[in-house]
Formats: C-alpha cells, sequence, structure tokens
C-alpha cells in the first residue's frame, strides 16, 4: 500500500508517476489529479482536466493540470474544449476527438495553430466523463501522436477502478465469513446461556472488543443475560446498570447507537456517553436483534481507547446480528422454564377469548352479518364508468395549396380566430418570377402574333395566339396560387392542430394539412368502454361526466351512437361511444379527458361491487 496522502512533486521522474498510479489505493479525486498531471508529462502536453457534463449542460471540472482555483478565469482552450461538448453531445461519446482550435476564441473558420483532444471515459470505468489536453501546435500529425499516447495512458484509470472493486469485494468477503462464523459459534450451542456466550466473545474476538453483552427485554425493561468472558452476571453492580440503561436507550428508539457520535446523528446517546466515561472506553454500539419487526433484545460492544466503531464495521456487525439472532431468540423461547412458557401461551389464548380482543370479535361477527344482509337486499345505482375526451363534431382541415415552403405562422394551437383570419403562409418569391417571366413570354407571343397578323401569315398567327393562350392560363394558375398562398380560416373556432413555428422555412407538399380549426359551438364527449361492459349500455341511456379540468361541474349527457367494432386502446379491448352533451361550459375544449359514469339501473350493492370479481373467477374456472 502506498501512501495516498503524499502526492509526487510535477516534475518528478514519468516512471515514478506511473508506478505509484498503479498502485494508487487513495480516493477518487486524488487519483483524477495525478492522473491528469502523468497524463501530461507521458504526452508531453503542457495542460488537462477531467471534465464532467451533467444536467442542463452544466459542467463541473473535478481535476486539472495546472490546477485551476475556484475562483479562477478557466484557459482559453478549456472553455473551447467545453464549448464543444455542449455542441456535440453524447452522440459521440466513446470515441475520442481531436480537434484544431485557432489563437484565441474561435474555433472555426481559421487556421489550426493547436489541438485539443476529448477523451471519454464512458463505458471503461465508472468515473463518468472526459479528459481534456490542449496540445500546442497545428501540426495533426504530432497531435496524433499525443492523443495514441493519452489513450494508451487511460489504461490507468481503468486498473485504478479494478482496484477498487476488489477491495471492496474483500472487504465485502470478510465480513460475511466474520458474520458466518459467529452464526457457527452460536449454533454450536445447544442450551440459550451457552449460545449466548459463545455468541459474546465470538464477537468479542473478530470485531476487537473489550467487551460484548447481550440484553433481552423482559417486561418494560431490558436484562443483561450474556457478558463476553464473563460466567456470572451481578445485576446490581453499577457497571450491569449502566449496560441495561444503554441497551434500553437503543431498543426504545429501535436504531443503531454509537458513541462518539457525529454532529447530524439523528438518535440519542447519552446513556453510552456516560458508560464510556465511567468504562474509559473509546467507542461503544449498541445493535438491536428484532423478531417480526419488533425490537426484543439488544446487543452492545465496548471498544478500547484507541479503537473506533467505523461505518463499514456497523454494517458487518449488524449482519452478524442478523443472521444469529433468529436462533438466539429461538433458544431463549425454548430454555425459559415450563412454567414461565405456558403461562405465556395461556396469556395469549386468554387475551383472544376474555380480552378486548373477544369484544371487537363479536361486534365483528355483528357487522359482518349487517353487512351481509345490506350487501344482499339494499339497491344502489350501477353506472358503467369509462375515460372519455371532448372533441368537436366537425373539424375544419387547411391543407397546403401547392408545393412550397413555409414562411408564415400566425397562430398556435388553442388560438381563437375568425372566419377568414390569416393563419399563416407559403413563401411566393418563386411564384411571382415566374410570373414576371410568363408576363414577358405573354407578350412576346401576342406581338408575333399581332406581326403575322400584318404579313397576313394566318397559321403563324394561330401557332402565336396558341402559345399565347397557354401562358395565359399559366399566368392565371400562377395568380391564383398566390390568393391561396395566405392560408385563412374557413370557420371560426379555435386551432387545434398546427404548431409550426419550429418549421418556418420547411417545404410542405400540395395537401398536406396545416391547421385544423373546430368550431366551439358544436362539442361532443367519446367514451372508451371496455368489452366487459359494453353489453350493458344502450342508445339513448344518460349519464353524467366530470372533466379532469373541472372535476367539480359534472355535465349531463345520452349516448348517441355505439361503434360496432372493437379496438385495441392501452393494450385492452375497447368500444368507441359518442356522447351528446345536454349541458354547455364555457370550458369546453377539444381535448379535455375525464370519466363518464353511464346510468344503467337499480341492483343490489352485493352484484354491484362483486361484479369484475364474479367475472373473473367465471373466466379462470370455465372449462
Amino acid at each position: 500500500m502506498n501512501d495516498a496522502t503524499t502526492t509526487l512533486p510535477a516534475d518528478a521522474p514519468v516512471r515514478a508517476l506511473v508506478d505509484r498510479l498503479v498502485r494508487f489505493d487513495g480516493p477518487p479525486d486524488q487519483f483524477l489529479r495525478e492522473l491528469i498531471m502523468a497524463q501530461c508529462r507521458f504526452a508531453e502536453v503542457p495542460a488537462g482536466a477531467f471534465i464532467r457534463l451533467g444536467d442542463e449542460h452544466r459542467v463541473e471540472v473535478l481535476a486539472s493540470h495546472p490546477a485551476i482555483q475556484p475562483n479562477d478565469t478557466p484557459p482559453v482552450w478549456l472553455a473551447q474544449a467545453v464549448q464543444v461538448l455542449r455542441e456535440q453531445p453524447a452522440d459521440q461519446a466513446g470515441q475520442t476527438r481531436l480537434i484544431g482550435i485557432g489563437r484565441g476564441d474561435g474555433m472555426y473558420g481559421q487556421t489550426a495553430s493547436q489541438h485539443i483532444i476529448l477523451l471519454p471515459t464512458a463505458g471503461t470505468t465508472s468515473l463518468d466523463g472526459v479528459e481534456a489536453f490542449v496540445v500546442p501546435t497545428g501540426d495533426p500529425a504530432a497531435a496524433k501522436q499525443c492523443q495514441q499516447r493519452l489513450e494508451l495512458s487511460l489504461a490507468l484509470l481503468t486498473l485504478y477502478e479494478m482496484r477498487r472493486t476488489l477491495v471492496q469485494r474483500d472487504a465485502d468477503l470478510n465480513g460475511l465469513a466474520t458474520a458466518t462464523k459467529v452464526l457457527n459459534a452460536a449454533n454450536a450451542q445447544t442450551r440459550f446461556r451457552a449460545a449466548a456466550l459463545a455468541f459474546c466473545n465470538e464477537l468479542a474476538s473478530r470485531f476487537g472488543a473489550e467487551r460484548v453483552s447481550l440484553g433481552f427485554l423482559e417486561g418494560k425493561y431490558v436484562k443483561l443475560r450474556a457478558m463476553s468472558q464473563t460466567e456470572n452476571i451481578n445485576r446490581k453492580m453499577t457497571l450491569v446498570q449502566q449496560i441495561e440503561a444503554a441497551m434500553e436507550e437503543c431498543l426504545d428508539q429501535d436504531v443503531e447507537v454509537f458513541t462518539p457520535a457525529p454532529p447530524d446523528a439523528g438518535f440519542a446517546s447519552r446513556a453510552h456517553e456516560q458508560l464510556a466515561q465511567r468504562e474509559h472506553t473509546q467507542a461503544i454500539c449498541s445493535l438491536p436483534l428484532r423478531r417480526d419487526g419488533e425490537p426484543v433484545a439488544v446487543v452492545t460492544l465496548e471498544k478500547a481507547q484507541d479503537q473506533a466503531v467505523v461505518p463499514g464495521e456497523i454494517d458487518f456487525l449488524r449482519m452478524a446480528c442478523d443472521l444469529s439472532g433468529p436462533r438466539l431468540l429461538e433458544r431463549h423461547d425454548a430454555d425459559r422454564w415450563i412454567g414461565a412458557r405456558l403461562a405465556a401461551s395461556t396469556r395469549r389464548g386468554l387475551s383472544v377469548a376474555l380480552g378486548p380482543t373477544h369484544t371487537w370479535a363479536k361486534a365483528a361477527a355483528v357487522g359482518l352479518l349487517a353487512a351481509v344482509l345490506a350487501l344482499i337486499f339494499v339497491e344502489v345505482p350501477y353506472r358503467i364508468d369509462a375515460p372519455f375526451t371532448f372533441e368537436a363534431v366537425t373539424r375544419r382541415a387547411v391543407p397546403a395549396p401547392f408545393d412550397g415552403f413555409l414562411s408564415e405562422v400566425n397562430v398556435e394551437p388553442g388560438d381563437a380566430v375568425a372566419a377568414g383570419a390569416t393563419l399563416g403562409g407559403l413563401d411566393t418569391d418563386e411564384i411571382r418570377y415566374e410570373l414576371a417571366e410568363l408576363r414577358a413570354q405573354l407578350a412576346t407571343h401576342r406581338k408575333e402574333a399581332d406581326l403575322a397578323r400584318r404579313e397576313g401569315k394566318a397559321v403563324d398567327v394561330q401557332i402565336a395566339q396558341a402559345k399565347a393562350d397557354e401562358v395565359s392560363a399559366r399566368i392565371d394558375l400562377l395568380e391564383h396560387r398566390l390568393t391561396r398562398a395566405r392560408l385563412r380560416s374557413p370557420v371560426d373556432g379555435k386551432v387545434v392542430e398546427g404548431d409550426l413555428k419550429q418549421r418556418l422555412g420547411a417545404p410542405v407538399q400540395r395537401g398536406d394539412v396545416l391547421f385544423e380549426v373546430a368550431p366551439l359551438t358544436e362539442q361532443r364527449a367519446e367514451m372508451l368502454v371496455s368489452d366487459a361492459d359494453i353489453t350493458e349500455i344502450e342508445e339513448g341511456m344518460t349519464g353524467t361526466l366530470a372533466a379532469a379540468s373541472a372535476p367539480g361541474d359534472p355535465l349531463r349527457f345520452v349516448v348517441e351512437q355505439i361503434h360496432p367494432i372493437a379496438e385495441v386502446v392501452e393494450d385492452r379491448n375497447a368500444f368507441r361511444v359518442k356522447l351528446k352533451l345536454e349541458e354547455s361550459r364555457p370550458w369546453l375544449r377539444p381535448g379535455i379527458e375525464g370519466v363518464a359514469k353511464i346510468d344503467v339501473d337499480r341492483r343490489a350493492a352485493g352484484w354491484v361491487w362483486t361484479r369484475d370479481a364474479r367475472n373473473w373467477l367465471r373466466l379462470k374456472l370455465w372449462w
């Protein structure tokens, strides 16, 4: 093991830096700093940094060489590297990028005078990020050599991650082995007293404790039942009383309690501190043993002055207690004398037969009988409920009148528009240029026809006139397109489709629906009724619906139409049911969703509430 707190100087030999990183077992932040320094030396580049690009393109520099202080202005090359990462995010993750940049702030449009190497580590180690290095040369070949060296040095990061994984795995295996040995020591004994003493002795030996005590809850207080290296326990001793007080402190809170406790500890440890002061111990830790989630026993460990309880050690202690606890609790109950066991069983039986439970049982029986009778004879409204969506009865489409490019969008979905209002427009520059050309051709053909007419050439007159008529027809077509280039609303209503502001300048084809306008004067609702309920519904039934946007303002409706064919909606069969609204509200908008309930009739409460379960059982038991 090397001393991770000692940092080699920046001018140390490259081999010494690499040897240190190969054996490094310190924290990741220090490893990254020394890795960047070693890579800069190995690739002969002046500076580098380890960058992590978080959410919303937030950049975090985890390590750099030379070191950048929090209040320092980052160097220009680093700012350019961050800009590249923001412009070209994770689609190129896993590929090293070599980017030529110029002197100054710009990165493109100038001759490269230096290069930036971006070396991603995602997929290689758990340290997800990008290493950035600046190469002060405009020669791509020299920069490529630096890139190859840096890619080779990335193996040091992989090796460090492997070492950390192996160390953690060894620690977990050692902790599991220790917990298993503690369990074996307790299982080797058939009597509770011997098993508890073996458990305490093994915990003290394995975890380096001066004393381990085991206490059980008896009545309202904890009684010390076993102590390591101690055969007989005198409960009148002050030490025993203070240990029991510490155990009760742990049992009352039902959490692991240890001292010295951190400043932000969420538990009280006053009794533990008093015990530590009296016994002059460095650390004390108490852990509850539970049965069916309830704490019934406590294990307390006391360590020497030069030792402390570390968080990882508490996890292994908890593992040992969880493994051995059921065995100790079983032996504790089994080794009680027969009178105590008989008394406990009798007490449990009497509490059921004669205690408050008996009264509640009688009340529950009466209540159950009343509930059964109510389910059979009391009738309640039987309703079919299903989700619905408001929709306009008619929706007017505004398509593209010809092939072109979208040049103007004046509305968004949800905007109210009047009939004839301009929704958007198509680019007409090409049409106007073509129209000017055709008008020139028309003038030419007409002059040709006039000239031929003066010369008496009837055939030439007809040809020129035909050409002029053809061009005139094309002019009429283009002028018609010009009048239709501005897209107008055909009716008064609200725009329900047409969020096109992100598509300005995009090509459109003739017939593409660009906008949809729904008149708000006529709306209806559409339910999606499952195939299990559709047989109960008939046209003409009434009901009530509540929208998600206004649940306190229900609307009455009439079933207008039932679609005869089922559809698969969200992985279930459903029938579309059209609902005619008998009321209107100002907040009605197409697309609003909610729940609708159709009134079928009145039936027994038990039949209504158990219908789904009975149908499911019939399907499962049918054969």
